[in-house]
């Protein structure tokens, strides 16, 4: 029965039948606060980033010395009123970031991503973006940036009502391969079929990223899924993970198991998981699970890697009936510049930024709509600010 309780407490999700993988940790001891003592880690990203600029006041003694330029896409719908308050805590934090921001993200009388963006992204080679509904564009700018990888850090937030404990939960899932690589025709008038793509490179390269991601944040057990009716595709995504996996005995425990099971696992004792890696649809499903257990999918940051151009989001809805009513949620958002600023080499903003946020919610009733309260999203970033 208590099975069935959290899995009811989960927002709606649709089925999927398929495979995945799944990075499993041992338990992390947990500090005086029931965080995990685990440092806080950074995104992986092969280029750093560039900084230009004359410098601000950093207010810290680990501040960059330079503003960095970053580029702001709004995005569509709430995503003006979040994007506004990610400006205002980076502000109050004293972090010296230059914005260039876009309002206009689409190219003119079509969902393409706007030449503008393309160019300010691949001259600061770091974003941060609202909420865009469009499929379309979402996959273009992955493809013009090779984004391959989208890591999404889950973790708990203490005064968020959650029946799962404490638990720290990394989801990195392909987005450029599998069900999501946009490749669909007209066999002939009433059936339609869509492709399912998987390369060997395409695979080696997200087992590569994935181990050096668990080697380098310290996460000791792996988990990938056993294919069973997709053999070639599934089990070419499953070669490259035991290739790798050899490169890594010593540094990570490599193990097999299927979606269900993980799916299982992390409702059940979330506590011991730590990295799961998909491909792209089933990795959708887990993100929307584990932001489900934080309180609501839309809290959950994350950020889609590339050496051209790493973008910050936490892939909410654009949720147009709330625009300009002052009700959405900028928990995400604020999660995301957070580990925005940690990418840039600014951590003690980032840790301020993060503390701020978390403080929010414990020592507070201030909440959004969206988890039960009645604070608007102004009021929840004055308090931030405040904290800050």
């Amino acid at each position: 029965m208590n099975t069935l309780r959290k899995l009811n407490s989960l927002p709606p999700l649709r089925s999927v039948g398929g495979a995945y993988r799944l990075f499993a940790g041992k338990d992390q001891k947990k500090d005086s606060v029931g965080q995990k003592s685990r440092q806080p880690e950074k995104p992986q990203d092969k280029q750093k980033s560039k900084a230009s600029g004359k410098a601000r006041s950093a207010g810290s003694t680990d501040s960059a010395k330079k503003s960095t330029k970053v580029t702001l896409i709004n995005g569509e719908g709430v995503g003006r009123e979040l994007m506004d308050a990610v400006q205002e805590v980076i502000c109050a934090v004293k972090a010296p970031i230059e914005w260039d921001v876009h309002d206009e993200f689409k190219a003119k009388d079509s969902d393409d991503v706007s030449p503008e963006v393309l160019k300010s992204l691949r001259a600061n080679k770091v974003g941060i973006k609202g909420p865009v509904d469009s499929r379309h564009w979402q996959r273009q700018i992955r493809k013009h940036f090779a984004q391959f990888p989208y890591v999404s850090l889950c973790s708990l937030i203490e005064g968020l009502d959650s029946p799962y404990g404490d638990f720290d939960v990394v989801i990195i899932r392909d987005q450029m391969e599998g069900d999501y690589s946009g490749i669909e025709h007209l066999v002939v008038p009433g059936v339609m079929q869509t492709i399912k793509v998987s390369t060997t490179a395409g695979a080696a390269r997200i087992a590569e990223f994935v181990f050096n991601y668990a080697v380098k944040n310290k996460r000791k057990r792996s988990r990938a899924h056993k294919p069973t009716f997709m053999r070639m595709t599934d089990g070419n995504f499953l070669e490259a993970m035991r290739a790798e996996a050899d490169k890594h005995v010593d540094d990570v425990l490599f193990e097999e198991r299927y979606l269900d099971t993980c799916i299982l696992k992390i409702l059940l004792k979330p506590h011991k998981c730590d990295v799961m890696v998909s491909s792209s649809m089933y990795g959708d499903v887990l993100r929307v699970i584990a932001g489900g257990m934080m309180g609501v999918p839309g809290i959950c940051p994350g950020y889609s890697v590339s050496s051209l151009g790493t973008v910050f989001d936490c892939r909410m809805k654009a949720c147009h009936a709330l625009a300009g009513k002052d009700l959405a949620n900028p928990t995400g958002p604020l999660l995301s510049a957070a580990l925005m600023l940690r990418h840039v080499k600014m951590d003690k903003q980032a840790d301020q930024v993060d503390c701020a946020i978390r403080k929010v919610y414990k020592d507070t009733d201030i909440r959004t709509p969206d988890v039960g309260g009645k604070a608007k999203c102004s009021e929840f970033v004055k308090a931030v600010c405040d904290c800050l």
